[in-house]
C-alpha cells in the first residue's frame, strides 16, 4: 500500500508539472500573440497616403496611391492618365512589414513589392532590392500627402 501511495504521489506530481508547463507555454504564447496583434509594427509617422506615378507604355503615366494603415494593412490604387482603354483604377490590398528601412507589401496572392523608406516618401525597389529607374526622375517615388 505504501508503494502504491508513493507511486500515485510521483505520478500525480509529474502530471501536475506537465500541466503546469503546458499552461505556462500557453500563457507565453498568448503574450507573444497579444504583443504582435495589439502593438502595430509601424511607426505612426508612416501611416498615411503616398502618391506617385509609374511609367506606362500606352498612357502618360500610371497615377498610384498607397495607403498605409496602423494595423499593418495597405490599399493601393493605380489609374492610367490619358488612356481611354484603362478607365477603371486597379485596386489591390494586403499587409506589410518593415525590415531595415524597407517596406514590404504582400497582397492576397502572395506577390511582394518593396519600397525604401525615406523622409515622407517611398521609393519603389526591384525584386532584387535595387532602386528602379524610369523615364523621369519622379518615377517610382511616392510622396506622403499631408
Amino acid at each position: 500500500m505504501k508503494k502504491l501511495c508513493i507511486l500515485l504521489l510521483v505520478f500525480g506530481s509529474g502530471l501536475f508539472a506537465a500541466c503546469g508547463n503546458e499552461e505556462s507555454g500557453k500563457e507565453g504564447h498568448a503574450e507573444r500573440k497579444t504583443m504582435t496583434t495589439d502593438k502595430p509594427m509601424l511607426d505612426e509617422s508612416l501611416v498615411g497616403t503616398y502618391v506617385g506615378q509609374l511609367p506606362c507604355a500606352t498612357c502618360d503615366a500610371m497615377l498610384t496611391s498607397i495607403i498605409l494603415r496602423e494595423d499593418n494593412s495597405y490599399a493601393i490604387s493605380t489609374k492610367a492618365v490619358n488612356d481611354t482603354n484603362l478607365i477603371v483604377p486597379a485596386v489591390d490590398s494586403g499587409s506589410f512589414v518593415i525590415r531595415n528601412e524597407i517596406l514590404e507589401l504582400t497582397d492576397a496572392g502572395g506577390e511582394r513589392t518593396m519600397y525604401r523608406i525615406s523622409k515622407d516618401q517611398l521609393c519603389q525597389l526591384g525584386e532584387d532590392g535595387t532602386q528602379l529607374t524610369g523615364n523621369g526622375k519622379q518615377d517610382y517615388i511616392f510622396k506622403k500627402q499631408h
